[in-house]
């Protein structure tokens, strides 16, 4: 077992190496010139008795952790030829007899390092993916929910968030097996990551219960699109013996900082009173003062039992999933 001191690197190691992937493109690039000028500049003004190689590797070393293999061996071909045009033949002590060996052994070196460097990116990307999809369905689980919904949260436009429960799932897996339940979801999943753009986030919170969340153009197209997923999610076939239906609560949330837990309480309470009146749905606007009583909520699971006040919103719209043919 680790001791706490050893955690509590692996946690700042482990954050440390998140944040450094959430920069974009263009920044990743820049940070790599600054880099590279920094150590061009120093191996310039400390002449050739001081050997910068190891601050060279590291910058191979950061442009292959944010920019992929391909890159890191550009930059470090470029970073080979700026140091032999700073240093000319002097950081190599057999220019006379063996330069192009001695070159290509230093190449060889550098591409080991920065093919390691890549590979343990590839395994913490395929690891951090895999700690944050739901492994039946392919959405997001309800931490990588927790951690995007944040993003969209100061969001400058109109979004709107769906909470949507499977009714009747309950007795299909009761009475038909988990095996067709377990399809029922596969398929429910598969409708909606068809009907929705691939920035939206969909993720399973738990059970039979999932969420989205979206940007929209305003707010007259929030309730259109509410109407639209209620009924892809309404008309998706099942492999079960009795249909599976939708209860969904749709909220309307103005553009400027939310609280997303509140959000997601809000929903939920709009979801519930959908399920009231039967795969109904229930859409309503956005109180996005964040309420004191709600936090923890939204992120617990499973669902508390102990209900919250909450104000009605100051908007509502009921609609009664029509039957299957």
């Amino acid at each position: 077992m680790l001791a706490p001191r050893s955690i509590t690197v692996f946690k700042g190691i482990s954050r440390l190496a998140y944040s450094t992937l959430r920069i974009s493109r263009l920044q990743a690039w820049a940070l790599v010139a600054l880099l590279t000028a920094f150590a061009a500049v120093g191996d310039l003004v400390s002449g050739k008795d001081i050997w910068f190689g190891p601050v060279y590797l590291f910058v191979l070393c950061v442009a292959t952790w944010l920019l992929g293999w391909a890159v890191g061996h550009g930059v470090g071909i470029f970073c080979m030829i700026l140091t032999f045009i700073i240093n000319g033949a002097s950081l190599y002590p057999y220019a006379t007899s063996a330069f192009s060996l001695d070159l290509v052994m230093r190449f060889v070196a550098m591409s080991i390092i920065l093919s390691a460097i890549a590979a343990v990116r590839g395994a913490y990307m395929r690891e951090w993916w895999l700690a944050r999809i739901d492994s039946m369905t392919g959405a997001l689980n309800r931490q990588a929910f927790f951690e995007f919904g944040e993003l969209m949260c100061d969001a400058g436009s109109w979004r709107v968030m769906l909470f949507a429960d499977l009714d009747g799932f309950k007795a299909i897996n009761d009475g038909e097996g988990h095996a067709v339940g377990d399809q029922c979801l596969k398929d429910f999943a598969r409708s909606i990551r068809a009907s929705i753009r691939k920035a939206d986030i969909f993720a399973r919170m738990g059970g039979d219960e999932f969420v989205i969340f979206m940007s929209v153009k305003g707010k007259a197209t929030g309730p259109a699109v509410a109407e639209r997923l209620h009924r892809v999610m309404n008309s998706v076939p099942s492999p079960a013996q009795r249909d599976l239906r939708s209860s969904v609560g749709a909220l309307i949330i103005p553009p400027g900082r939310a609280s997303l837990d509140d959000l997601v309480r809000q929903a939920d309470d709009l979801m519930y009173s959908a399920k009231a009146i039967g795969a109904g749905l229930r859409i309503g606007d956005a109180h996005t003062t964040a309420s004191t009583t709600s936090k923890a909520r939204a992120r617990a699971a499973p669902r508390p039992t102990i209900l919250f006040d909450a104000p009605t919103p100051s908007f509502t719209y009921e609609r009664r999933a029509s039957p299957l043919p």
